[in-house]
């Protein structure tokens, strides 16, 4: 839910240098040097890494960001409310200036710590674990939210996940030998862990995953309305609230008519639910596809 992916259209922009990592013997680390834990990581290819997002896939952010809203601004904003992955898109925010400053307010309350998980994560997440899989959190995630976001994995999937990594944070222990890099996509993040697929909720952060080279098989997460249709805009500096695009437009409802256009044959497939990530692993382990 990190304003740096959310809202500002792009992946976290971190300085480069610490990355965590989560065992289920030691705990939440998060100042692990460069190149040391993450790198044995890497190296590390006993086991298949599945990637997974945080927001929305594992924690009901957008729930809590929805309750803190009304509750702050006496709004009655459901889920239904965000048509656009980019919070500045949607009803009740308000221009993009303005929805930095209200999430700015966000961060500093503790809703987000509060978050329930999504249902039947941990659960499947436990079978995919039994199955021999490595899980890697890869999240845009802002620095400074990184140990409320290790907490937060600690109290409700305790010993799942091996390693937690910010895109854009940890390009010094990913980057290959002489290659420059200012931050890390999704995409990058899952070449560089050797990851079998990944699963996210952002229509956006797929695209990129399916059009990379190679590209990283998806499965886009959740029946949400923000992943239905891909968010468009020229400066981000120069656009308005939804309620003024929507007076602009005459009162039509423009979102309704907005379809992503997903490549034909690209490794991207839809899961509903957790249950249907588990379904869509078991068919592909027994065509041998993965």
């Amino acid at each position: 839910m990190a304003f740096n992916e959310r809202e500002a259209g792009g992946e976290g922009t971190y300085t480069p240098g610490e990355h965590s990592t989560i065992g289920a013997a030691t705990g939440p680390k998060s100042t692990a040097k460069p190149g040391s834990a993450l790198d044995d990581f890497v190296h590390d290819l006993d086991r298949p890494v599945i990637a997974v997002d945080m927001d929305d896939v594992l924690s009901q952010t957008n729930e809590v960001v929805a309750e803190w809203h009304n509750a702050a601004y006496g709004t009655n904003m459901k889920i239904e409310d965000f048509y656009y992955y980019y919070y500045w898109m949607n009803p009740y925010w308000g221009n993009p200036t303005e929805t930095v400053e209200k999430v700015e307010q966000f961060w500093k309350t503790d809703y987000i710590d509060k978050a329930p998980p999504v249902e039947g994560a941990r659960e499947a997440l436990t079978k995919l674990k039994d199955m021999g899989y490595r899980l890697v959190v890869v999240t845009a995630r802002q620095t400074r939210e990184l140990d409320r976001s290790l907490a937060w994995l600690e109290r409700n999937f305790p010993g799942l996940f091996d390693t937690m990594i910010c895109t854009g944070q940890s390009q010094e222990t990913l980057t290959d030998e002489h290659e420059l890099v200012t931050k890390l996509s999704k995409a990058d993040v899952c070449r560089k862990i050797g990851a079998k697929f990944i699963v996210d909720d952002s229509i956006e952060n797929a695209l990129k995953c399916i059009q990379a080279d190679p590209p990283v098989p998806v499965l886009l997460f959740g029946d949400y309305a923000w992943n239905q249709r891909a968010a468009h805009y020229g400066d981000v500096k120069k656009e308005v609230s939804f309620e003024e695009k929507l007076k602009r437009e005459g009162g039509r409802e423009f979102w309704k008519e907005e379809k992503v256009v997903v490549p034909e044959g690209a490794p991207l497939t839809r899961v509903k639910s957790w249950d249907e990530v588990i379904q869509w692993v078991e068919k592909q382990k027994a065509e041998g596809k993965l």
